[in-house]
């Protein structure tokens, strides 16, 4: 079966999920910072706010893999081909960039005195599990759901019925693992590093799967339109919305108590509202990429396409942004902080893009650093 019509709309998905990570990143400082002042909640706001960016990525893999794939006869040209092309266009760029953030790191700290055999083995750690910087074990995640992705295709190709509850399983594996960890933990009997394995994000891939595999008939009521907000449709789109932003206040809330008030909240609360939100936020940010999409080829629409297509870049490159744009000195009150810090979101974003979307345009090995190149529209036959 041929490959399926490209959804160009997924590209203003990724630009609004990446401008979510940056935004993380670019207040990571500022949750310690402001602590005690007026700034505090607006920036924790923005931090916890955003923190469906990585979901929402995981989500949108999921609905890639299966869009793609469902109706694909699962043989071992097919498997070949897909692992060639996640090796070239994932791990190549994922390890160069391990190697330059180990170099940023081991510069910076002024520790390239130590033995040659101690460093080899820290890098090898890093390139393990995903720690060479902050950002890089989504790779790590993504990579062990490539892995599975066979499995869980066979089994919803065998038992196409399994796609309308992969959500309500993936729910259960994940809420299964976080519980057992909670206790394994509390009781002293393993210290994982949960964050960065891939069973705490199955309710999102397996979501991702379950709406590719049935996009013909949902695509009615996930995308916004005139004629489905005429037959009832809008009602249940307002709802989403209100659930979404709603759950997001409240998972800020928790956090904004916790630091400020020192009230003790059982963990398994922000992991509940951080789950609601991240998955409210898959179908969220999937109907705003079609209303800006659909608003028209304009400036906007086209720029965002651009940031979307040159997503994966821009999350390898942008930390190493910011981590010398706070080089520079900044002085004065809370409005130039705000501004400095607005000026470093602004920065890793612009500065990442422009470089990514270079790149891509003049540079033929562009993928070693930054993967697959952005594929170009369709050119449009003349009448």
């Amino acid at each position: 079966m041929g490959q399926k019509e490209r959804i160009p709309q997924l590209d203003i998905f990724r630009a609004i999920a990446i401008f979510a990570v940056i935004a993380i990143h670019a207040t990571s400082r500022t949750l310690s910072e402001t602590l005690d002042t007026s700034m505090f909640h607006p920036f924790l706001f923005i931090n916890k706010f955003s923190q469906f960016a990585v979901p929402s990525f995981v989500f949108l893999s999921g609905f890639v893999l299966f869009y793609n794939y469902i109706d694909r006869p699962l043989s071992g040209k097919t498997l070949g081909k897909f692992y060639s092309k996640r090796m070239l266009y994932i791990l190549v760029p994922y390890v160069v960039f391990s190697i330059l953030y180990f170099i940023l790191k081991m510069t910076s700290g002024h520790t390239w005195g130590m033995p040659a055999e101690e460093m080899a083995r820290k890098l090898g750690k890093y390139l393990l599990t995903g720690t060479a910087y902050t950002h890089l074990y989504y790779i790590i995640i993504i990579i062990q759901f490539y892995v599975l992705f066979p499995l869980i295709l066979w089994c919803l190709q065998k038992v196409r019925r399994l796609a309308a509850w992969a959500p309500v399983i993936g729910l259960l594996l994940q809420w299964g693992f976080v519980v057992l960890n909670k206790y394994m933990t509390n009781h002293g009997y393993w210290q994982l590093n949960k964050g960065s394995l891939a069973i705490t994000y199955f309710s999102y891939f397996l979501l991702g799967a379950a709406i590719a595999a049935y996009y013909g008939s949902l695509k009615k009521w996930l995308v916004p339109s005139r004629e489905g907000w005429r037959s009832g449709k809008g009602t249940g789109w307002i709802a989403l919305w209100l659930l979404w932003a709603a759950a997001g206040i409240v998972h800020v809330e928790l956090w904004f108590n916790s630091h400020t008030k020192k009230a003790v909240i059982n963990s398994l609360w922000y992991e509940g509202f951080s789950n609601l939100h991240a998955l409210l936020s898959c179908l969220v940010l999937l109907q705003m990429s079609f209303l800006l999409y659909g608003a028209g080829r304009s400036l906007l629409t086209r720029m965002l396409l651009s940031v979307g297509a040159c997503s994966f870049g821009i999350y390898l490159l942008h930390p190493a942004v910011l981590f010398f744009y706070r080089k520079l000195p900044f002085h004065g009150g809370s409005l130039a902080y705000t501004a400095a810090i607005a000026g470093g979101w602004l920065a890793a974003t612009l500065v990442s893009w422009l470089v990514v979307a270079l790149f891509f345009r003049y540079m033929k090995p562009a993928w070693v650093l930054f993967g697959s190149a952005p594929q170009k529209p369709p050119v449009k036959a003349s009448m």
